[in-house]
């Protein structure tokens, strides 16, 4: 599987999921597992998906960095 982690301030938390959500919805795309955690002023958004090409598009959009599963020993939440 492939991970893509996106960083926003919890002040855009609205907007950015109004984003992300439009992008996923515009491409097909589904994600596997979604995570979100609520940090010190700002919010972590990690998306698990099948295909790399639909990690590097939506990093590439979203400003995210990309990793695979083993980087993270399987766990999402990591």
């Amino acid at each position: 599987m492939h991970i893509v982690e996106i960083r926003c301030h919890a002040a855009d938390l609205g907007v950015v999921m109004e984003q992300m959500r439009t992008w996923l919805d515009h491409h097909r795309v589904e994600p596997r597992l979604f995570d979100v955690a609520f940090l010190l002023g700002e919010i972590r958004f990690r998306f698990q998906f099948k295909n790399a090409s639909d990690v590097s598009g939506f990093a590439s959009v979203f400003g995210g960095e990309m990793f695979d599963d083993e980087d993270t020993g399987g766990n999402l939440a990591a």
